[in-house]
């Protein structure tokens, strides 16, 4: 009876990790927004942020998640603590279902017209991204090179793409690093990233000014992750690799060995890891920075959601300003004011630690203070209203063309 109590334990676990084939449901979990006005109230609520069944989509913007055998508690909680919230989704597994039915049609449409994969009209998969990627080395020779930068626990490739003029990068231009899906539940970061790649390669006569530097981009950081975003569960944000017997997964942005942490919640959606670079993706993400090194003209790591263009540092508070803070803030605001100037939402410029949290081990910190980038942010992009994670593929190509202009702007004023 023992043994079967602790297997039975053991099988809840892992199926709340998404180590069962079946595919996690979030019906009825809702999402709240939550008006946070002190530092008094930022700490009580953050008494929720590891429990089991809460999932803090926006620290910035206070929306979070809860299971709905939670829901009674926690509104009780925040009207016992005169929170002012609201519910923005009512059930989130409807619109995973939104999402899944548009693609479904999508590809029914795609096989009837044979169109090829390259469009902003859904979200692709890895085997997408791959294959495009590599359509396009052998398109562009003299233009585009692909490398396979390491591999996954899973064995899946990592993929970089390095677009030059000079037939690869060698040291004699600034260099653009960018790297997207480090968060597997963030598509509409990876999308925006490769309609980057798009306009870079298939449109490369009109960006004389963007190909004065060499880019390397990797649009997939965590393959394992993201494919099992598509698979299994729509808001998984971790690794896959197996951190105990009962929890799966790594936060790969709090896994860099700059004022690495060690977090003891193997559960947690934002475990650490035992060690820095105890990582497979981050080794090799870390191990590409540094061949460029000092030469990286601009780092940046594109994230959803919110609305944000974060500076280093953002392992404490009160934060440690990068040593060339003001020109941070400069760049950040010509590519905010540049969004705007498209219709894009009113992007917050400021530091991580100040205006979204405080984070350890995260890769923009590592990029500044080792790597010796001269410009480091994260990207948190717009989530598309109350969507947040969950952007309607309808949205993909507003939300790309904007950030394009992020990525235009400060590349052309670094």
């Amino acid at each position: 009876m023992k043994f079967c109590a602790v297997f039975a334990l053991v099988a809840l676990a892992l199926l709340s990790q998404g180590g069962a084939t079946e595919r996690v449901s979030y019906r009825n979990y809702k999402v709240y927004s939550i008006q946070v006005d002190s530092v008094e109230k930022h700490n009580i609520l953050k008494r929720w942020e590891d429990r089991k069944g809460v999932d803090f989509w926006d620290r910035a913007g206070y929306r979070v998640m809860i299971h709905p055998t939670l829901q009674d508690a926690f509104e009780r909680f925040l009207s016992a603590n005169r929170f002012t919230y609201e519910r923005i989704i009512e059930d989130v597994e409807a619109t995973i279902e939104a999402e899944r039915q548009y693609d479904q049609e999508y590809r029914r449409r795609k096989d009837a017209t044979g169109r090829a994969t390259v469009d902003f009209e859904h979200f692709w998969t890895n085997a997408e991204v791959n294959d495009y990627l590599d359509e396009l080395a052998r398109t562009y020779p003299s233009l585009v090179s692909v490398e396979t930068i390491g591999s996954t626990h899973l064995g899946n490739p990592i993929k970089s793409i390095s677009i030059s003029t000079n037939g690869g990068v060698a040291g004699s231009k600034p260099v653009v690093f960018i790297d997207g899906g480090l968060h597997a539940r963030e598509w509409a970061g990876v999308m925006s990233v490769l309609y980057l790649i798009h306009e870079l390669v298939e449109h490369s006569s009109d960006y004389a000014d963007l190909l004065n530097k060499d880019w390397v981009i990797v649009p997939v950081a965590n393959p394992d992750g993201y494919g099992f975003s598509h698979t299994d569960n729509r808001m998984w944000r971790k690794n896959r690799f197996p951190a105990t017997i009962l929890c799966t997964g790594i936060d790969l942005n709090r896994n860099w060995a700059y004022q690495f942490v060690a977090s003891t919640n193997a559960c947690s959606d934002s475990y650490t890891g035992t060690a820095a670079f105890s990582e497979l993706e981050t080794q090799a993400l870390a191990h590409s920075m540094r061949r460029y090194g000092s030469n990286i003209a601009l780092y940046l790591a594109v994230h959803t959601y919110g609305d944000m263009i974060l500076y280093p540092y953002g392992y404490a508070w009160p934060f440690v300003p990068v040593t060339n803070q003001a020109a941070h803030i400069a760049l950040g605001e010509q590519a905010r004011d540049a969004v705007t100037a498209v219709g894009g939402p009113r992007y917050v410029v400021g530091n991580s630690a100040e205006i979204l949290y405080t984070a350890n081990g995260c890769s923009d910190d590592y990029a500044a203070a080792v790597v010796g980038a001269q410009f480091a942010y994260t990207l948190e992009l717009t989530g598309g209203g109350s969507q947040g994670f969950d952007l309607p593929a309808s949205q993909i190509l507003a939300v790309a063309t904007q950030t394009f202009e992020i990525f235009r702007t400060m590349a052309n004023n670094v």
